[in-house]
């Protein structure tokens, strides 16, 4: 427990911790509701946004909230057990009301096609919006809440992670940060509102929660470490939903990539993965699998996690090594930070660091890999029968993409598994209050947004943004109708 300083540093109504759409949501609507708000970001101000800022862009909109609420608990399915309903409906209501509020703010809601789950309960109301005409991402709507910040008076601290929640008795008093490398006391005279992401880049944190995957590299930001998940735990938070998550993918990481790397793949031509065994294990896809959605695969009949057999490999020939780029990524961090590497067109200079192996046999090439010649040979003979058949009776690939690999010299490049994040955390009321172990809220202590997010099985794409927009504004809302605290001595009586 951090002792309750003597004197502050700096002092504010709100302290939101982390910058991404959670973070703006809540911190512009505590402004809007009167408080002094500071927001405080680990990563640079270059790097601001987490997430959100690298993520589609586009926004789950139920158009009724009855239908939401129905679709809600279809992809929770046996997972609703500790969600309870009042939740539900203001999750619902709130995610409705997002076109509305996002519209004020200056977005141009257009909706797209994309219901993942059309069998599901609810789903004849899922819609998505984009922020006007053209492709997803882009930093579209990014740019409308980021503006939407930069026109209120909070102040945003960069690099100056958390370090700890400062509790007296029941109730949280402020934040423990670094800056420069000193530690800053900031006390909230009202509450403090936790919006700093999951742990996809906490290998720790991964190899506990995340079964079956002990190496797991994140595609979105660097700086999602679990910092709010160890600091509400220190204070007795209860933790849910630490197994979901949103993958894994299949990207590929290499030492001069900061975070892992989308996969590119060329059309046209052919490829397969296979797995420790020299076994395919899949229907290939550009993520992982044609039949995976955020991680989730249906296997006689039922949603489960995605596993992943490491290490994968992706094994082609000359002719799609010929096709085109594998790894010249489009969208991730490295991309919309200006990091990215300039993956080569015909994957030749990937061939000469040797992150792509080459051999003019396969039986030699598994032997590079450490798998058992024959076996990859037999899978190869297996794979180029299916497609000369177009009959993939093993899993079903589209008959597209399948063509048979005959053209020497060989090639296998290894894959890892990769999280576009994870939804697990300190578990969240319906009023956006933190929980304690004993199952009361904990005093002036909020979150929002992928920090410990409602979801706790299936997911529908731009869920996550939805709830950052629903929760942030419940939680801002809710830290700005708090008692200000005049002193300390106050806080004891």
């Amino acid at each position: 427990m951090i002792d309750v300083p003597a004197q502050w540093d700096e002092e504010t109504d709100v302290v939101v911790v982390g910058y991404g759409f959670a973070g703006a949501t809540a911190a512009i609507t505590a402004n809007d509701a009167g408080a002094k708000v500071v927001l405080l970001e680990k990563a640079p101000e270059q790097h601001k946004g987490g997430n959100s800022r690298v993520s589609a862009n586009i926004v789950f909109w139920p158009a009724d909230i009855a239908g939401g609420e129905a679709y809600f608990k279809a992809l929770a399915g046996p997972y609703l057990d500790n969600i309870p309903a009042a939740m539900i409906h203001v999750w619902a209501s709130e995610m409705h009301a997002n076109k509305a509020w996002l519209e004020n703010l200056g977005m141009t809601p257009v909706e797209m096609p994309y219901v993942e789950f059309p069998q599901a309960d609810g789903a004849e109301s899922v819609r998505v919006l984009k922020n006007g005409e053209g492709p997803i991402g882009g930093e579209r709507l990014w740019c409308v809440i980021e503006a939407a910040v930069a026109a209120r008076p909070i102040s945003i601290s960069y690099q100056t992670p958390a370090l700890g929640l400062v509790k007296d008795g029941s109730v949280v008093v402020g934040v423990i940060a670094e800056r420069d490398g000193k530690h800053v006391t900031i006390r909230a005279r009202r509450a403090v509102i936790l919006t700093c992401g999951g742990f996809e880049n906490n290998p720790a944190m991964l190899r506990t929660f995340v079964d079956g995957l002990p190496s797991l590299y994140p595609v979105g930001t660097p700086y999602n470490t679990g910092d709010g998940i160890r600091m509400a735990s220190e204070i007795g938070a209860e933790l849910w939903h630490m197994n979901n998550v949103s993958g894994p993918i299949l990207a590929f990481k290499a030492p001069d990539i900061e975070v892992a790397q989308w996969l590119n793949l060329p059309h046209g031509r052919s490829y397969f993965f296979v797995a420790a065994d020299g076994m395919r294990f899949t229907m290939e896809g550009e993520a992982c699998s044609v039949g995976d959605f955020h991680g989730k695969v249906k296997r006689h009949g039922v949603w489960m996690q995605q596993t992943l057999p490491t290490p994968i490999h992706m094994i082609f020939d000359e002719t799609y090594r010929k096709s085109g780029h594998i790894g010249k990524a489009t969208t991730d961090w490295d991309v919309v930070h200006g990091n990215r590497y300039d993956w080569s067109d015909d994957n030749l200079r990937e061939v000469d660091k040797g992150w792509i192996k080459q051999a003019d046999t396969v039986e030699a090439l598994a032997q590079m890999i450490g798998i058992a010649p024959e076996t990859l040979s037999g899978t190869l003979s297996r794979f180029n029968a299916a497609a000369a058949q177009a009959n993939d009776s093993d899993w079903g690939r589209p008959t597209d993409s399948l063509a048979p690999l005959v053209t020497p010299p060989y090639y296998a490049m290894e894959l890892t598994p990769a999280l576009v994040n994870t939804q697990g955390g300190p578990r969240r009321n319906k009023h956006a209050q933190i929980i304690g172990v004993d199952g009361a809220p904990i005093g002036r202590l909020y979150s929002a947004g992928e920090l410990g997010s409602i979801y706790s099985f299936l997911y529908q794409g731009g869920a996550n943004i939805g709830e950052c927009f629903a929760f942030g504004r419940i939680a801002g809302a809710n830290a700005a109708k708090e008692n200000a605290v005049a002193d300390r001595a106050l806080l004891t009586q």
